[in-house]
């Protein structure tokens, strides 16, 4: 019997236990607000993202996101929303953190009144992804896009609170020249 009971201890232990490495398959939906740096224009859109990474070697993913944001400018609704497309390489630097780089496809758009204007480009990200304890990551990252009408480069952090090996909550923060983004997510993990 105390065998039994042994079993079903370490079972329930090693059940509760979270895996020690990143996962790079996941959908994740996030509550998103941007600031945009120009003090006379004075938008802050606010909406809703969603983003989802699937490995298809052991090393290499396909990541996407999109985001739909929008605010009332000078009494006109003003829609901003981002595309993202990209393909990753990620790095096990131990059995707790990935280094990763993606090369993505990037689009934005702007519209309002019956104008839109739209811009594309590429990205370019590296970054990295840590499992600091059982249930928390940790991640950063560099990302360059250049479009249309130039380059920027942001910086990003985030981080997550895993309350299963499967769903997580987290935050995130991106700032660059051009504007600042803050997200609330919920994730899972596949």
């Amino acid at each position: 019997m105390k065998k039994l009971i042994l079993a079903a201890a370490l079972s329930a232990v090693s059940a509760a236990s979270f895996a020690a490495a990143p996962a790079w398959d996941f959908v994740q939906a996030s509550y998103v607000m941007t600031d945009f740096d120009d003090a006379d224009l004075n938008y802050e859109p606010d909406g809703f993202s969603i983003s989802a990474s699937k490995l298809v070697t052991d090393d290499v993913f396909v990541t996407g996101s999109y985001s739909m944001q929008n605010d009332d400018i000078f009494g006109t609704e003003v829609d901003f929303d981002r595309l993202s497309l990209g393909l990753g390489y990620r790095y096990a630097l131990s059995n707790k953190t990935d280094l990763y780089g993606i090369v993505s496809y990037e689009d934005v758009e702007i519209s309002g009144s019956g104008e839109s204007e739209s811009e594309d480009g590429y990205g370019l990200t590296a970054g990295a992804r840590s499992m600091v304890m059982d249930n928390i990551e940790l991640r950063g990252a560099v990302k360059y896009i250049d479009t249309d009408s130039g380059s920027d480069t942001s910086l990003l952090i985030g981080g997550d609170y895993f309350f299963s090996p499967a769903f997580a909550v987290g935050v995130s923060y991106e700032t660059s020249d051009d504007l600042s983004t803050f997200g609330l997510n919920a994730r899972y993990n596949f």
